[in-house]
């Protein structure tokens, strides 16, 4: 009987499967940017020009704000796993909100949903995602895999209503892909029942809590936040300047190369202290950024395509890999918060470069506006750079995986 009891005592958890969990986080966040390329045809046939195309897609940031800023708590209330399962279904709303009543408008408001469900999931997928894998594993593989699910989404849907809108250029207010979508969303949360949840930590009756920044983890933050800016820019203002060179039904695929490619850094990511990964992503993210800039104004789809996907590699595979490890080994128990702190600084630099750039090209002109930003992130990746290199004292947690707090 005893030696029942001691079994029983050390019988270890059960495992977990990061592949249903990335399954989920993948569909979550395909919705993001499913709808993105009709922002531009949606505010012109509204009636309204580049800022209202860049404010109904900065719109995302205002639903994920409220999240970052208080709601890392959430999970601890209702557990990981089941704030997940809700993360997926807001998506599916903000999702049907199009399909029925596609509009400028109605992107905002469905944007606006979905920040809310992304981020939500993205405070809690690091936590939750350690849960799957043995105890002790290394935060560098399981942000890994955190980034390859979320990266591919990212870049995924947009690139399917690309594909859709050449398949059928008449049917750009209602493509197929928003249906396509839904279907995969069922199957995400059916894959979701039955995971091992993530550990509760704090007071489990407390919702609002606000993000934390770790000694040593603003750097981190601050390169994901300009790396973002750069996505954002191509996502919502390129747009329109592709379509003054008569290149429009590319932009889909430009959204879709400064994403997914960044996939392909990941592994090189993994090897690297988050410190030299981030200065590695800098040099690329100020390399990439010309091509981008000179290929949209003079009419080089090649040169554009060329720079995204240099800038998928800084993004979404040194920045947000290095990044993400960096804080995740800086944070102890205090993860969620951490995360939610790191991906406040990412929607900062998602939205609000977004909207003044757009701003700033209605009112000086394309050319103008992209020399600006890219002065501006010439300047920041410097600063970065910079004091990345400088020592701090940290405490840090190298070895042991992140637990939520």
């Amino acid at each position: 009987m005893t030696l029942d009891l001691t079994t029983a005592r050390t019988r270890p958890r059960r495992s977990g499967s990061p592949a249903r969990l990335a399954l989920a986080l993948l569909t979550v966040t395909t919705a993001a940017n499913l709808h993105t390329p009709l922002a531009v045809r949606l505010a012109a046939a509204d009636g309204h020009g580049t800022a209202m195309a860049g404010l109904a897609f900065a719109a995302y940031v205002g639903g994920a704000l409220p999240v970052l800023l208080a709601g890392s708590g959430l999970p601890d209330r209702l557990g990981a796993a089941r704030t997940a399962r809700c993360a997926l279904g807001l998506a599916i709303l903000a999702d049907l909100v199009m399909i029925l009543w596609p509009g400028i408008v109605t992107l905002g408001l469905s944007r606006a949903l979905l920040g809310i469900a992304v981020a939500t999931t993205s405070t809690l997928a690091p936590a939750l995602m350690t849960a799957q894998f043995p105890p002790g594993t290394d935060p560098r593989r399981i942000a890994a895999q955190v980034s390859v699910a979320t990266t591919f989404g990212f870049g995924f849907g947009a690139a399917a209503t690309a594909l859709c809108l050449l398949i059928d250029p008449l049917a750009w207010m209602r493509p197929l892909s928003g249906p396509a979508w839904i279907g995969l969303a069922f199957l995400a949360l059916a894959a979701l029942y039955g995971l091992p949840d993530a550990p509760r930590h704090g007071h489990r009756g407390m919702i609002f809590r606000h993000p934390a920044f770790p000694p040593g983890t603003l750097v981190f933050g601050g390169a994901i936040c300009i790396a973002w800016a750069v996505v954002g820019l191509v996502i919502a203002v390129l747009p329109a300047t592709l379509a003054r060179a008569g290149l429009g039904a590319h932009a889909g695929f430009a959204t879709f190369l400064v994403i997914v490619p960044g996939i392909l850094a990941v592994p090189a990511a993994r090897r690297m202290a988050p410190e030299r990964a981030i200065r590695r992503g800098l040099l690329v993210l100020v390399a990439s950024y010309p091509l981008i800039a000179w290929g949209a104004l003079s009419g080089s789809i090649a040169a554009v395509f060329a720079g995204t996907a240099l800038a998928a590699t800084a993004c979404y595979g040194l920045i947000h890999v290095g990044g993400l490890a960096g804080v995740l080994m800086r944070a102890g128990q205090a993860a969620t918060r951490a995360t939610a702190g790191f991906f406040l600084l990412a929607y900062a630099g998602f939205s609000l470069p977004v909207i003044l750039t757009g701003a700033a090209a209605d009112l000086w002109g394309q050319d103008v506006a992209l020399i600006g930003f890219g002065a501006l992130l010439c300047l920041s990746a410097l600063i970065l750079w910079r004091s990345s290199t400088i020592p701090v004292a940290t405490g840090r947690h190298p070895a042991g995986p992140a637990e939520p707090s």
